[in-house]
Formats: C-alpha cells, structure tokens, sequence
C-alpha cells in the first residue's frame, strides 16, 4: 500500500521543475515586451522626454550635417536662387549669377552645419519637434478638435529652421514671401493611417502598465513553484542576462530595419542610424542594466552556496556583514544608480526600484544569518584597521620629511653655538667678537 503513494509522488518535482521553466520563459518573453511597451509610453509617447532627447540629435556631426543638407536642398528645391542672384547683379555681372549660386549652395552647407550647433537653431527645431509630437500625441488619443483641425495628418514644420538658414547665407529677403507653403514640413502621420494608429497607441497604453505586472507575477509564480528558493533565483538571474542581451540585440535588428526602410539613401543612413541609437539610448540602458541585475542575482545564488569558494567568500565578508553598515551601504549606491541613470523618473521607475531594493534587504540579511551563523568569531572589519594603519603610516612619513630639514638646521645652529662658546671660553674670541658671531649665527648669515 505504500508503494503507491510514492509512486504518485514521484513526478511531482518534475512536473514542478517543468512548470518552473515554463514560466521562467514565460516572464523572460513578458520582461522582453514589457521593455519595449514601457520605452514606447515613457519615451516615445511623451513629449517632454522625446523633445529633450531629439534635442541631443544635432549635436551628432553626421546627424547635424544630414539636416543642414536637408535644409539647404529645400531652400535651393523651393526658390531659383541663380535668378534672385541675377536681380541683385549689375548687367554687367549678371553672367556670374550661375557660378555664384553654385558656390554659394557648396558654402551654404558648411555655413548651415556650423549654424546648427548654436542655440538658436536648436531651439527652433526643438520647438518644431515639440509642436509635431504634441498634434501626434493629441491625434491618437483622438482629440477630435485636433483631428478636425489637422485632417488626421501630422506633419514636422522645419519652415522656421529653413528661414533660419536663409538668413545666414544672406538670402532671407529674397526668399522668405517665394517659399511653397509646404516646404520643410515632413509627414509622420497620413489619414489613412488614423484608426490603425490610435488603436495600437491605446494598445500600447494598455501593455505598459498590464505587462510589467504580468512579468512580476510570471516571476513571483516561478519562485514560488520551486522549493529550491536558491535555485529559482538563479534562473531568475539568468532569465534577466538572457532577456537583456536578447533586447540589446533586437533594438539593434529593429534599427536596420527601420533605417533600410525608410531611408532610400545610402548616403544618409549612417546619420539614421545614429539617430536611432539616441531615441533608444534609454531602452538599451534599461536592458544593459538588466543584465547587470542578473548578473547579481547569480552572484547572490553562489555567494549563498556550499562550494568551496562560496564558504571563502562568506569567511572574507563575515567582519563587514556582522555590522550591516557596508552591505547597506553597497545596496543604497546601487539603488541610487537605478534612480540617477534614467532620464525618465516616473511612479513605474521608482516601484521597481524600490522592488529590487526591498529583494536586496532580504538578500542581505538572510546572507547576513547564515555566514553568522558559520563564522560567530568574525570580529570587526580587518581590513578597515588596516586602511586606518596604513593612512597613519603614510601621514607620519609625510610630516617627519617636511620636519627633516627644520631640525637639521636647528641642529646645524646649534653646533656652531657650542664651537663659538668653546673658543670664545678658551680665550679665541673676545666677548665682542662672540657677540657679534653669535648674532650673525641666529640670524642665518
């Protein structure tokens, strides 16, 4: 009767390591999407972040280059700069006006390059971004007074950069009342393109805040399944270095391919491409942190281990983990790393911070019992007794060079003090001559 009981309970740890997996890929793939979706609202949805990141673009030479071409080839595409030149040439000159637009078009480039670095010009297209992704942001959340008043269509209005420009190559009064209404407005958004817009953007709204607590649960449900809590941390450790490595790689692959199919030429791809890195600076930071966490959450899985090596690391960590003050100390600096690198500092960043803080206490202390546990002799830090003899040594060496030459010199005086008493007591020196060389020895003659 025995038997069968057992023979009942035997796929159980299989059926609870399977089912640990399972949701070990569950989480990673629901981390992977959550990343993106929170890149997407946090970033790309929201205008103040998108507007100060963009603003980074034209500090990028190729980037900054890429638009002055752009804005140069408008200016000379939208007005006939040889014949406002011709107008403005005497009949005897007005020959030149072919040449003299063709040189003025090469210099424009490098004038508009440079312009761009200034804050004038950057202001201005910062305002243009901000202005294009403000009328986005309203149009897909289906402001109707904004989708009646734009048509459904978002244009990038570059028209003030390009006036700009005019002006500092000396041609604004002769093309500013000239330019077409539609020069330097670049479409983002089509009309027909509305609906499937504002249905992935609610979408998109709804994933980031659904998909994160997905991703906790799939997390917590795994470590729960397994009764081998070090284990299951291990796999979530990897599952994090996996899901970060994996994210890096996609934003990469995402990159090419957005830059290949939308930008035709190849001359300017490079300048895409740098844009793309950017607009997703942050992404891929929140995925290189994410390997990093994992990395010590397998750390934390050894250091909590039986090995060899495992026991030496705990016997060198005794003295500081009985004080508790380094391993808070340790986790407060990482914390405040999670919290200073991000641009985007909202109630999201701060609740996963505050998670990873809370699962770090607990690491800590439970590490805490058991290394206390097997080293109760641990006295207190050597290595900062150490540190303190070593600053001590060093100061003492420091001050006795810079008090060498001093008393060698106190010395020094007082020897020719005793040689000047001995022969002015023998007869050599009259009381005089032992004055006065007395007084030139105190004085350093």
């Amino acid at each position: 009767m025995s038997v069968e009981p057992e023979a009942a309970r035997a796929p159980r740890p299989r059926a609870r390591f399977a089912g640990f997996y399972v949701l070990l890929v569950v989480a990673g793939l629901l981390l992977l999407l959550s990343s993106f979706a929170v890149w997407i609202n946090r970033v790309a949805l929201n205008t103040e972040v998108f507007t100060d990141t963009s603003s980074e673009l034209l500090d990028n030479d190729e980037i900054r280059s890429a638009v002055a071409t752009r804005v140069v080839d408008e200016l000379y595409a939208s007005v006939d700069v040889q014949a406002e030149l011709e107008q403005q040439l005497p009949d005897d000159f007005q020959a030149l006006s072919g040449p003299a637009a063709a040189g003025l078009r090469e210099a424009s480039y490098r004038i508009v390059d440079r312009a761009l670095e200034q804050p004038r010009f950057q202001a201005l297209f910062a305002e243009a971004v901000r202005a294009s992704h403000e009328t986005l942001v309203q149009v897909l959340e289906g402001n109707k007074s904004v989708v009646s008043t734009e048509g459904g269509v978002v244009t990038l209005d570059l028209e003030a950069v390009i006036l700009e420009a005019a002006d500092r190559i000396g041609l604004r009064d002769q093309v500013q009342d000239n330019l077409p209404e539609n020069i330097g407005k670049i479409e983002i958004l089509q009309s027909n393109e509305l609906d499937t817009a504002q249905d992935a953007f609610q979408l998109l709204k709804t994933l980031a805040w659904v998909l994160p607590i997905l991703t906790l649960l799939a997390f917590a449900g795994a470590v729960w399944i397994l009764p081998d809590r070090r284990r299951a941390l291990r796999g979530v450790g990897i599952t994090a270095v996996v899901v970060g490595v994996l994210g890096l790689l996609a934003a990469n692959l995402t990159g090419n391919y957005v830059v290949n199919a939308l930008v035709e030429e190849r001359d300017t791809r490079p300048a895409a491409n740098n844009a793309w890195d950017i607009l997703t600076d942050l992404m891929r930071s929140s995925f290189r942190w994410l390997v990093v966490i994992g990395i010590l959450f397998v750390v934390a899985w050894w250091l909590a281990g039986h090995g060899r090596s495992a026991v030496a690391a705990r016997r060198t960590l005794a003295p500081a983990l009985r004080g508790r003050w380094w391993a808070y100390a340790a986790l407060a600096v990482v914390g405040l790393l999670l919290l200073v690198t991000g641009s985007v500092s909202d109630f999201t960043r701060f609740l996963v911070v505050a998670l990873l803080i809370a699962l770090g206490a607990v690491w800590i202390e439970l590490t805490r019992a058991q290394t206390l546990r097997e080293f109760p002799d641990a006295g207190a830090p050597v290595f900062i007794g150490d540190a303190r003899t070593r600053v001590e040594s060093w100061w003492d060496a420091r001050r006795t060079r810079a008090e060498a030459p001093a008393v060698a010199a106190s010395e020094a005086v007082s020897a020719q003090l005793a040689n000047l008493a001995g022969l002015h007591a023998q007869g050599a020196l009259t009381d005089e001559e032992f004055a006065a060389a007395k007084a030139r020895v105190l004085a350093g003659e």
